[in-house]
């Protein structure tokens, strides 16, 4: 299984060293993100415990987001990702190998500036893909705002007990406890509660809300959570 989601470069590792990069190419990708407020290009992280990854592709886009952390923290303490589980490392491995023939520069570099065709097929075959992986990123988020959407008329419609009443209300210690009861991870509630205390009225507004203010929290996931809540409380 894949997700789209927002990750803490903390919780993020590369075994490429970023000696293997030129500095002058880390710094202008650096600069990008903050000028464009997020790493267009996601990376491809597995992930190796409840808060770790490694990154699977993207180790350039890795070291200039870490770069860019360095030079604003509050604006790039998060990075755009593919999460995978490991079990499918093989078959993602396989596109990441294919696609990294044509465009990848550890394993193909540039085209040598005399060879001014070889740049500009380049140069169309990335922008190719950001133009993909930018539809792919459209749609997963339309997909899950129309989710929550649903989701959230079902709150309407089962006013007594939900989720996100559950979420909004309770105390620490109790709403650790009775979403821990559920399968959801007691760090990831401790950062939903946290996100919480940290809203105007103390209270979320949704369940996108949720995602959105809480670090770290992916979308499919906490999406699969709330399906299994409600089948227990039907």
């Amino acid at each position: 299984m894949t997700e789209f989601a927002k990750v803490d470069l903390k919780e993020i590792k590369s075994d490429v060293s970023r000696s293997t990069f030129l500095e002058q190419d880390i710094e202008q990708l650096a600069d990008s993100i903050l000028k464009n407020d997020s790493l267009l290009r996601p990376l491809i992280l597995k992930q190796t415990g409840i808060e770790s990854f490694v990154v699977l592709d993207g180790h350039l886009e890795f070291y200039a987001a870490v770069r860019a952390r360095e030079k604003n923290p509050r604006q790039a303490e998060m990075v755009n990702s593919f999460v995978i589980s490991p079990k499918d490392e093989s078959t993602v491995n396989q596109q990441i190998n294919f696609l990294r023939k044509s465009d990848n520069p550890i394993i193909d570099p540039l085209p040598k500036p005399e060879n001014m065709d070889g740049i500009s097929n380049w140069i169309t075959s990335f922008e190719n893909r950001l133009t993909e992986m930018r539809e792919v990123i459209f749609q997963n988020n339309q997909s899950n705002e129309s989710r929550f959407n649903q989701l959230e008329k079902n709150l309407v419609q089962k006013p007594k007990e939900n989720l996100l009443d559950v979420i909004n209300t309770l105390k620490k210690e109790v709403l650790i406890q009775q979403l821990s009861r559920y399968g959801l991870p007691k760090k990831k509630v401790e950062a939903i509660y946290e996100a919480r205390e940290q809203k105007k009225d103390k209270k979320f507004e949704g369940y996108s809300d949720v995602v959105k203010s809480t670090k770290g929290l992916g979308t499919d996931s906490f999406i699969g959570f709330i399906d299994a809540w409600e089948n227990l409380h039907k």
